[in-house]
Parts: C-alpha cells; sequence; structure tokens
C-alpha cells in the first residue's frame, strides 16, 4: 500500500467507501424471483419483504434501474481497488498469483459491467417502457404480453442472463479467482495477515455465490473488514519500523 495522500485517499475510496455503499443498496436487492412469481410479475411492482426473496424491502422498477446505475461505478471502484492491492508484488510465486488476481479483476469488472448494463440497467428501463406504454394505450394487452414474455426469456439467457447466464458466472467466478489469488500473494509476501486473507477468500466466495441479498452484502462487508484489516496491520508495521529507526539513531 502507498503511503502518499493521493495512495491513501484511493485505498479509502476504492475498498472501504465503495463496498459500504455496495453493502447499503444491495440490501434492497432481491433474489429468487425468477420462478416465482416471475421476473417481470416481481420486479415491475413495488415489494414489501419477504423472507424468500431476502432484501429487507423493492421499491419497484425505478429502483432496480437506480441501484444498478449506482453500483456500476462502485463494482469500477472495488475493482481498482483489488488491482492496486497487488501493486507491489511482483516475481516468484507470489508475483504470479498477483497477475492472476489482475486479470481475473478485469475479466470481474468485464463481465459485471456487461450483466448490470443488460440485466440492471436495461432490463429496468425496458420493463418501465412496457408498463408506460401499458399504460396509456400505446401498447395493447397481447402486444404488452408479447413483450413481457420477450423480457422475461432475455432474464434467463445463457449467454446474457441475469441469472445463470455466461456474463453472470463467468463474473462470479472470475471474483473468487481473483479474491483467492490476491489473498495467497499477500500472504506469500507478508502484506496481509492470514486472518485478514481468508476474509478477502470470504468476500470471493460471497459474490461468486451472489451479488444480491444477502451474499451480496456479506461479501462486500468482508472485504471491507479484510481492508480494514490489512491497513491496519500495514500502520503498525510502519509504525514499528520507523520506532526501530528512532532507536537505531
Amino acid at each position: 500500500m502507498g503511503h502518499r495522500l493521493s495512495d491513501r485517499l484511493l485505498f479509502w475510496l476504492t475498498l472501504v467507501i465503495a463496498p459500504i455503499v455496495l453493502v447499503s443498496i444491495q440490501l434492497f436487492h432481491p433474489a429468487n424471483f425468477t420462478r416465482d412469481p416471475g421476473m417481470f410479475a416481481f420486479l415491475c411492482v413495488e415489494q414489501p419483504y419477504k423472507p424468500e426473496h431476502m432484501a429487507l424491502a423493492y421499491f419497484g422498477p425505478r429502483w432496480w434501474v437506480t441501484l444498478h446505475v449506482i453500483q456500476l461505478p462502485m463494482i469500477g471502484l472495488v475493482s481498482v481497488g483489488l488491482w492496486r492491492l497487488m501493486a507491489p508484488i511482483e516475481g516468484g510465486v507470489a508475483g504470479g498469483l498477483a497477475w492472476l488476481a489482475r486479470i481475473a479483476t478485469f475479466a470481474f469488472l468485464i463481465f459485471y459491467t456487461a450483466l448490470d448494463s443488460i440485466g440492471g440497467i436495461g432490463l429496468g428501463r425496458s420493463i418501465l417502457n412496457v408498463e408506460s406504454m401499458r399504460t396509456s394505450g400505446a401498447m395493447t394487452a397481447d402486444e404488452a404480453a408479447g413483450a413481457i414474455k420477450l423480457l422475461n426469456a432475455d432474464w434467463v439467457d445463457p449467454l446474457t442472463g441475469g441469472i445463470g447466464s455466461v456474463i453472470s458466472l463467468g463474473g462470479s467466478w472470475a471474483i473468487f479467482i481473483a479474491a483467492v489469488s490476491a489473498a495467497l500473494a499477500l500472504v506469500l509476501t507478508r502484506r496481509a495477515p492470514w486472518p485478514a486473507a481468508l476474509l478477502l477468500v470470504g468476500f470471493g466466495w460471497e459474490i461468486q455465490v451472489a451479488h444480491a441479498s444477502p451474499h451480496g452484502p456479506i461479501g462486500f462487508s468482508l472485504l471491507l473488514a479484510a481492508a480494514l484489516w490489512i491497513w491496519a496491520s500495514d500502520r503498525a508495521t510502519r509504525t514499528r519500523a520507523m520506532d526501530t529507526a528512532a532507536i537505531a539513531t
């Protein structure tokens, strides 16, 4: 971790503030609605808390769009933070692991940008447009039924769908690989204590499972805890080094 003011600010922005924002919004990211009542039927209206859907509440399709608009740059910031954690690590086994973490982090960023753009912002806007056209009479009942059928099919598309697709699973496994590789590289170079590394692995696993509630909030809370532990450990190491230097002089 760099010691310059800009490095410290970037660390706090990417690995502390961004995870806090993600935890906060993903508490309101529902899950388990694809089969019952169905994607469109669930997302097109506000929903109260229901244990089977995990989120504290869901505020309707405008929130679905807003949630993913906020999430996009936050995921970008987290990716920058993970990349920067690997910055000083080069050469040997640790260096190879650091590069694997960098590559997997980049893949995570690409996949999740696509996922949130298609299954988040794009889908949410499509739901709003269908509802608006249906209400205004610009779309007949049959046309609306066809549009809803298409959007439900898009949601489970094997390449670009919101669940179980190439972009969804690709991003999920990429962040798990990135987290495990980064944790190993940090431990091997003694840049992080092993409990913090385990928290980092836990973050990767939770986001691999899902970024909706409860896994998203749990995962990014683990990332936040790991980052703060690494920061505290690095600060303690520098303090000891300065004390040793002062005694030596």
